[in-house]
């Protein structure tokens, strides 16, 4: 039987459109090319971090930490003490706050820790090789009247040890105990009147937080010891004052913040010192 051209060209046709489907469907992928294989890399050499050499000492870094945010925000927080046994603990107690109510002019900010850091690529020297005019002293107290701590911030020497106390009052009704917990070491169990003494190893990136285990609600405050000497805590009207640091022969020196209402440490400035010479900086916080 003979076929009309058309019809076998139609029918050429629709084996190849098939043909087309099937192959871009299921056929087979090309095999993928190999990765050149890469050269080894050489292990990443660490960088070279100087230590700075002493050029002389500056008499201070002083200044004044002053809050420039909104006065809605600048009120410390009062955290009630909800115990069905309170001992001696108030009613409220003051909690996470600016604590520029404290200061004169209702500006400066108390508990803000003020501190010298060396700059990239440098360290300070250890600390037996500081010229330091003062010893420091064998104990700093860390107490626990009326439920909370004071200070609030306490700044631990680099040669000191911490003395906590529980400073409930035996002759009361309701004399409490305290578990005070320093972060990242042991518990420590208070009787009223008792105290403890504690060697903290410095960490100059952050503070330690201490909380009581009984009163975890509302007792909170913050331990810092560095390995240098070079830091200070603002008082009630915001003043701080770091004495006697190191003039850097090569290198360089940074100023740096931290407070709890911001979490974390924040750079104020880089630092120009003379030796002798008392240097200002203000800072302005958030």
């Amino acid at each position: 039987m003979k076929r009309n051209p058309a019809v076998t060209l139609s029918l050429f046709v629709g084996a190849i459109s098939l043909g087309l489907i099937v192959a871009g469907c299921g056929g087979s992928k090309p095999e993928p090319k190999a990765d050149k294989e890469k050269p080894p890399q050489e292990p990443t050499k660490p960088a070279k971090v100087t230590t700075i050499e002493p050029a002389g000492y500056a008499k201070a870094i002083v200044g004044r930490v002053t809050y420039t945010g909104p006065e809605a925000d600048a009120k410390v927080v009062f955290v009630p003490t909800k115990l069905e046994d309170k001992g001696d603990c108030p009613k409220e107690v003051p909690g996470e706050g600016w604590y520029v109510d404290d200061s004169k002019d209702k500006k400066g900010v108390r508990y803000a820790v003020v501190f010298v850091r060396a700059a990239s690529g440098y360290r300070l020297p250890p600390l037996d090789k500081l010229e330091r005019p003062t010893k420091d002293p064998e104990f700093i107290e860390l107490h626990q009247p009326n439920c909370q701590f004071e200070p609030r911030v306490l700044l631990l020497p680099p040669d000191s040890k911490l003395r906590v106390w529980n400073d409930s009052d035996k002759g009361k009704n309701k004399p409490i105990d305290h578990d005070s917990n320093v972060s990242g070491l042991q518990a420590v169990r208070l009787k009223p009147g008792e105290h403890r003494d504690l060697d903290i190893q410095p960490n100059d990136r952050e503070p330690r937080t201490v909380t009581c285990g009984i009163h975890s609600g509302f007792m909170k405050g913050y331990i810092w010891k560095f390995s240098h000497p070079y830091a200070a805590v603002s008082d009630q009207d915001g003043h701080y004052r770091i004495p006697h640091v190191i003039v850097p022969k090569e290198g360089k020196l940074e100023l740096w913040v931290w407070h709890e209402k911001l979490g974390k440490s924040k750079k104020v400035q880089d630092l120009t010192l003379k030796p002798g010479e008392e240097t200002t900086v203000d800072i302005t916080l958030p």
